[in-house]
């Protein structure tokens, strides 16, 4: 048994995090583990090691510099404090397990670390996601790991991020096309940190695509194999 920090948060204008950090607490707790949710990103980095094995970062704290966001920006922007990046930097390096949903890879623009503890980022010179609607992922054929064993394909409604930056050394495991024309797109990625392990799901936007069966096993697996880093 493992004890699994979520750490959630940010702005609910397309994002109910309430209701998709308790389907991920769900998640956790059918896997036989333990967890805590925290919604508070330097809370919860303060927090750790504390006994934890793994933390799950369900949130969406960034800068918010583009002009779009003015109107959010006095309430919603983010700072990544430098006690924060040392905290999940340090855990990933030192064994602790890493799962990042969703919106993790839009998280703290202003930490260029973080797109290397997470095996990859959102770009915000091209990156993009067309509006919720159906999706389809396939596991990559070549891709042989725990986290997709027995899944050839995944189908919910979500968002598919794409043309996001990935580090060298990240294992692609499952992709999707944001539009029928468009290229694949990685959407499931595994990657290590130091001697951690860290898995990226660039689905689940809310608590349906979570309660997906198939979905679910899938987190549920990728919160397994996390735990097995160099601790």
């Amino acid at each position: 048994m493992t004890a699994v920090l979520v750490i959630t948060g940010g702005p609910d204008y397309a994002h109910d995090f309430a209701a998709s950090s308790g389907a991920l607490a769900d998640i956790v707790l059918a896997g036989g583990h333990d967890v805590v949710v925290v919604g508070d990103v330097d809370a919860g980095a303060a927090m750790l090691p504390g006994g934890f094995g793994v933390i799950v970062i369900n949130a969406l704290r960034w800068q918010m510099s583009h002009e779009r966001y003015d109107h959010l920006r006095h309430q919603w922007a983010y700072s990544t404090a430098p006690a924060t990046q040392q905290a999940i930097a340090g855990f990933v390096a030192d064994g602790g397990g890493l799962v990042g949903i969703h919106t993790a890879s839009i998280c703290f623009d202003d930490w260029t670390e973080w797109r290397d503890v997470l095996g990859g980022g959102w770009n915000w010179e091209r990156s993009s996601h067309p509006p919720l609607g159906p999706v389809t992922a396939t596991t990559v054929a070549h891709a042989v790991h725990p986290v997709t064993a027995g899944l050839a394909s995944l189908s919910l409604v979500d968002e598919v991020y794409g043309d996001m930056d990935l580090v060298a050394g990240c294992e692609v495991l499952m992709s999707a096309r944001r539009t029928p024309d468009d290229d694949e797109q990685p959407v499931v990625w595994a990657h290590r940190y130091g001697r951690g392990r860290v898995v990226y799901d660039g689905f689940g936007h809310d608590a349906v695509s979570l309660a997906d069966r198939d979905h679910a096993a899938l987190i549920g697996r990728a919160i397994q194999w996390v735990t097995e880093g160099e601790r």
